[in-house]
């Protein structure tokens, strides 16, 4: 039987999702950081609920009065928030990357004013994903991505804005990757710890480069983010400002990805701004936009600068693991987990209550094959227990294989009898449960 923990009921012949408490598994965390005023503006979630994701918990409310859309070219604006020393940064401009045929493409490197020439600093890469055109500055001289260049470099961090063509913008952000990473020592970054930041019609290009296989891609910030979302998202840490007065359409595509992202167990940074526009880093010259930005700094700094745990070590989350499965399909799926179990075999996935949690959230998803594998799991890693044996007998009932059902329930029964320390609530229901089906599936 499946043991309630917050969201999920389940019937003897039905699954239904239900609004219900959100815990966290052992072993994570959910944080809200909160700034200097009165309300909390970012709400950093590392655990939500298995099964049910309420989108709305995550929206927080600023008090800004609504403007009218600013009329403003972004091209030419200053991003409204400031610090004391970002004039003292200094620039290498127009650094060649990338040849194509008579084309060169070029980079401006920002770096802290106290860098020396034989240390790495961590670097942000702003994503062009939308090319140089002729009839406008170059994407990497616009003054928005100049003074984020400088608000990077004078936190500390080394920046990097770029040329890229348009129709090629994934290839050429490659490109700008390799020579940052051939190159490193020579313009003193760390090749290991970069961050990648994209926002409007760059986010597209952003997300495709976050999501590819690159370990040494520690995080991602999108901004007003035009979005496309992959089936399967990289366990990447992710920072998301939602703009409230944006186009409807790609504040849908950029809400679609961020539940994608808290269903597939990222670390979500999220602020929604209900009064802010598209590009309010420049052209709402608020309060609340200063502390947005001044929130996805300290996101940034922390991704690059403090977080020392690997990536690629982690095991998965319980939702993480469902989405691999969803994805990849099981046999991808149990070498993750076997993997995973070598590597850190006291990880909340392996728990009898999370791997249950998993399986029942597979068959009321329709995914009885991989259900019925996840509870074989289970009863390999805990053979003695009845809940395993009752809901291995449910996975093969849906699975129509009455034989097998039956012979779980009776073994369940047979376990029950001879464990005395299940709490005596607990003991009856994993019993109700079991005699129900036998009752079904023999007629009587």
């Amino acid at each position: 039987m499946e043991i309630y923990v917050g969201s999920l009921v389940r019937s003897p012949t039905s699954y239904r999702a239900t609004l219900g408490a959100t815990r966290c598994l052992p072993g994570e965390k959910a944080t809200i950081f909160r700034s200097e005023v009165s309300h909390p503006l970012v709400m950093s979630a590392s655990c939500f609920s298995r099964y049910l994701i309420v989108f709305a918990a995550l929206t927080i409310s600023f008090s800004a009065v609504q403007a009218q859309q600013p009329n403003r070219d972004p091209r030419q604006q200053a991003v409204v928030y400031r610090l004391p020393n970002m004039d003292q940064i200094s620039v290498q401009r127009d650094i060649t990357f990338k040849n194509v045929g008579d084309l060169r493409l070029k980079m401006d490197v920002y770096y802290p004013a106290d860098v020396k020439k034989d240390e790495r600093r961590p670097v942000v890469v702003f994503i062009d994903g939308v090319g140089n055109r002729s009839d406008r500055p170059n994407f990497k001289d616009w003054g928005q991505y100049r003074d984020w260049g400088k608000l990077v470099a004078a936190s500390g961090l080394a920046a990097i804005n770029y040329d890229s063509r348009g129709e090629e913008a994934v290839a050429d952000a490659s490109s700008l990757l390799e020579y940052i990473r051939a190159n490193a020592a020579k313009l003193s970054l760390d090749e290991n710890r970069i961050l990648i930041w994209a926002c409007s019609a760059n986010g597209r290009a952003g997300v495709k480069i976050a999501m590819e296989d690159r370990p040494y891609i520690r995080a991602a910030v999108f901004y007003y983010a035009a979005s496309e979302t992959p089936s399967l998202l990289r366990e990447l840490p992710l920072f998301i400002a939602r703009a409230g007065l944006d186009s409807a359409s790609l504040n849908q595509g950029l809400d679609h990805f961020t539940q994608t992202a808290v269903a597939q167990g990222l670390f979500v940074s999220f602020i929604n701004y209900p009064e802010g526009h598209h590009a309010f880093d420049l052209v709402d010259n608020t309060d609340e936009s200063r502390e947005i930005i001044k929130r996805t700094l300290d996101f940034i700094k922390f991704q690059l600068v403090q977080n020392n745990r690997p990536q690629a070590s982690r095991a998965p989350s319980p939702a993480r693991f469902i989405a691999v499965v969803n994805a990849l399909g099981w046999t991808k799926a149990l070498e993750i987990y076997e993997q995973a179990k070598r590597d850190e075999p006291q990880a909340a996935l392996f728990t009898e209550q999370s791997l249950n949690g998993v399986g029942y959230s597979l068959l009321q998803n329709k995914k009885t094959k991989e259900a019925l594998e996840v509870f074989k799991l289970i009863v390999a890693s805990y053979p003695n227990s009845a809940n395993a044996y009752d809901s291995l007998g449910d996975a093969y009932e849906a699975d129509n294989n009455k034989a097998e059902s039956i012979k779980s329930a009776e073994r369940a029964i047979e376990l029950l009898d001879k464990d005395t320390n299940l709490p005596a609530q607990l003991r009856e229901q994993i019993r109700q449960s079991a005699n129900q089906k036998l009752q079904r599936l023999k007629g009587n």
